[in-house]
């Protein structure tokens, strides 16, 4: 499992995985720990280390109580860049 999709009020949630290497396979500098990175409509809200222990239940429920406890940031699929 590298990412996990959820809809809370009508919104796209996404959490991927890092894995630990980039999008092309190369290991990230500093052996980065895998990192969950959290998104909404490809706009990024917020990122929570990775457990080997981590399932599609325990890795949704994680972005629901991040997503409860900061409601003011499902408005972040919103944001255009370079204006608009």
């Amino acid at each position: 499992m590298d990412h996990v999709s959820l809809e809370y009020r009508g919104k796209q949630i996404t959490a991927a995985l890092n894995g630990g290497q980039t999008m092309s396979g190369q290991a990230l500098p500093q052996q980065e720990a895998a990192m969950w990175y959290v998104t909404i409509g490809g706009t990024a809200l917020t990122k929570f280390p990775a457990s080997p222990a981590d399932t599609e239940a325990s890795v949704r429920g994680r972005v629901l109580a991040w997503l409860e406890a900061n409601p003011q940031m499902l408005d972040r699929d919103k944001i255009v860049l370079g204006g608009g």
